[in-house]
């Protein structure tokens, strides 16, 4: 399979699922047995955290102002919560 990438940010992601897909097999085979759906869910999580992991790194990396903290310039007011006993009666 060929895959176009726009730039160096989607290489780097898409060679880093390949990896991670890797991992999982390798993770799937030498499970014990009774354990591989277990030990390949583990795995698939941990990857899968990884990835996203690098993902944010490498895309928020070019956007400074992404990574400030701080809270919401202007919050939303929140909404008036009705409880279920105060409801209008039905007609």
């Amino acid at each position: 399979m060929l895959l176009e990438c726009v730039d160096e940010n989607e290489r780097l992601v898409a060679e880093q699922a390949l990896l991670a897909n890797r991992e999982v097999k390798k993770a799937m085979q030498a499970a014990p047995h009774g354990q591989g759906m277990a030990c390949t869910e583990a795995e698939v999580l941990a990857q899968g955290r990884e990835h996203q992991r690098r993902m944010l790194e490498l895309i928020l990396g070019g956007h400074p102002e992404a990574l400030k903290k701080g809270g919401v310039p202007d919050p939303a007011p929140a909404g008036v919560r009705r409880r279920s006993g105060t409801t209008r009666p039905k007609r």
